[in-house]
């Protein structure tokens, strides 16, 4: 994925994962939050299945579809 947009919607490209309790599954839809050069790289935001939006830190553009 080049250049990742503050506030776009990507799909996330990796291995389902449990994170906090949550399975996040691959593909799950994603929304840009915040853009950093430090270790968290790319914050996104993702909805579980009851609608209640959880943020992701440390997505690689590489991770986005």
């Amino acid at each position: 994925m080049a250049d990742p947009q503050v506030g776009s919607d990507y799909r996330l490209n990796r291995k389902t994962f449990l994170h906090k309790g949550i399975f996040v599954n691959e593909g799950t839809q994603v929304r840009v939050m915040e853009i950093t050069t430090g270790p968290d790289k790319i914050i996104v935001q993702f909805m579980d299945r009851e609608g209640f939006p959880h943020t992701l830190k440390g997505v690689s553009p590489e991770e986005l579809q």
